[in-house]
């Protein structure tokens, strides 16, 4: 699903490969690289080949705005054994949050990450949900 927002102008249209190519640099950061990677939902690992194809990884992405402005997320990823899932959706979800505020104006995000596996020398399925809320923080100048 795409994200779209009506407004006095007509429709805005968010392809979910730009929201792909965002939680893809988001990986990429020091704190998560060879970490964590995009998967489907049942625990697949997308991007095995090198050459990373984020069309692919949007299929599997769930995104919506609401009326009030609110951004909702869903992906899946495969975080490797022995890394904090706390601390490292943390730093991933921040990473993100930061950058879709930025780039969309929204009031508030919601991102749920589906830990949809573990990386050892074999994978084993996981189906844990972890979610973030993040608001949008006016500042006022003096």
């Amino acid at each position: 699903m795409r994200m779209e927002k009506r407004n006095g102008l007509g429709v805005i249209h968010v392809p979910n490969t730009l929201i792909a190519r965002i939680i893809y640099r988001a990986m990429k950061i020091p704190e998560c690289d060879e970490k964590i990677w995009p998967a489907t939902p049942r625990g697949r690992q997308i991007g095995i080949v090198p050459g990373f194809n984020d069309s692919e990884f949007a299929m599997y992405i769930s995104s919506k705005v609401d009326d009030e402005c609110g951004m909702y997320v869903e992906f899946s990823v495969i975080i490797r054994f022995g890394t904090s899932i706390r601390l490292l959706t943390k730093k991933l979800a921040d990473n993100i949050a930061e950058n879709m505020m930025d780039s969309f104006e929204c009031g508030h995000l919601e991102m749920t990450i589906n830990i949809a596996g573990v990386k050892s020398k074999r994978k084993a399925k996981r189906n844990i949900k972890v979610v973030h809320r993040y608001e949008k923080q006016f500042r006022t100048s003096n």
